[in-house]
């Protein structure tokens, strides 16, 4: 089956958009926002990855996990859709 599309839910676009990078300004974190988001969705959309890591344990258990510098992205596939369940910034527990 193929992925079509990735869904950003509006919780995880709102948390993205409160990164904040202490030694950059805002706009250069921005741009790092929206290459990591481009990473994420190359990544994912890439049929010759086909599967990845599911989390055994704790909160995001059962869940599909992707760590794109440094950045734990959690999702799960619905259909054709890889919809974006969590994002943890680096250091985030």
């Amino acid at each position: 089956m193929k992925k079509n599309q990735v869904v950003w839910p509006e919780p995880i676009i709102e948390k993205l958009r409160s990164f904040r990078g202490e030694h950059f300004t805002s706009e250069e974190t921005y741009n790092f926002i929206a290459k990591l988001v481009m990473e994420v969705e190359d990544l994912l959309l890439n049929p010759v990855i086909g599967l990845t890591y599911v989390e055994e344990f704790g909160e995001f258990q059962g869940f599909s996990r992707a760590i794109i510098r440094k950045f734990r992205i959690y999702y799960q596939t619905i259909e054709n859709q890889l919809v974006v369940i969590a994002i943890l910034f680096p250091g985030e527990r």
